[in-house]
């Protein structure tokens, strides 16, 4: 099921300028096919808000003039997260390696994290911010290399930052062949950078 706010806001457009009396809602886009919270329809001045990953309304928060206060995250309760990662394809890497691959990353990273924990000297710099108690260790793995990356502090890991994810990656994983484009299939909306969200899904540890 292919259906994103980028599609259905093509065919809107389309549709809009063919018939330009209809007054057509067009959806508004957020990053990754989802859409924005907030919807409204140009021509008579309602908004409302909607689930980010179908679009579909939610009854009773139409308004008229004013903006209504929606969540900024609300989805399809549905069993089945969908995750972007799961079924996208990493560049180079064999058949079936993909989690062995991100597996044996996490590893090492998790392994350097311990060490990197035990070995700071108690007053050292305070790069270790307190764990959060609701993290997995994966995430607190993950938000750790992620600050290690993140030298500027831009909360997102640039292409300069990125040179040493390359290389770690290349070090550390297996099999090889899948570290080659492993920053490009991290960077889900190809902006050319990554965000702590992108880092999470790549090495699969967005939990719901």
């Amino acid at each position: 099921k292919v259906h994103s706010c980028d599609q259905e806001r093509q065919s809107a457009l389309e549709e809009a300028r063919q018939n330009p009396r209809e007054g057509i809602v067009i959806p508004e886009c957020a990053p990754g096919g989802l859409y924005k919270p907030v919807q409204c329809h140009q021509s008579t001045g309602y908004c409302w808000c909607v689930l980010v990953d179908t679009g579909r309304p939610l009854p009773g928060t139409s308004t008229r003039y004013v903006m209504p206060s929606c969540e900024s995250d609300a989805r399809a309760k549905s069993a089945e997260v969908d995750d972007p990662f799961k079924d996208r394809e990493l560049p180079g890497c064999p058949e079936g390696k993909k989690m062995e691959f991100i597996t044996s990353l996490l590893d090492a990273l998790t392994t350097d994290m311990v060490q990197a924990i035990n070995s700071a000297a108690p007053t050292g710099g305070g790069r270790f911010s307190e764990p959060d108690p609701s993290h997995t260790l994966e995430e607190r793995v993950v938000h750790w290399y992620f600050s290690q990356l993140d030298s500027n502090s831009s909360d997102d890991i640039n292409k300069r930052e990125m040179k040493p994810f390359k290389r770690y990656v290349k070090k550390k994983a297996k099999p090889k062949k899948c570290a080659r484009r492993f920053t490009d299939y991290c960077d889900l909306n190809k902006d050319k950078v990554i965000s702590l969200a992108e880092l999470k899904g790549c090495l699969g540890v967005s939990k719901e």
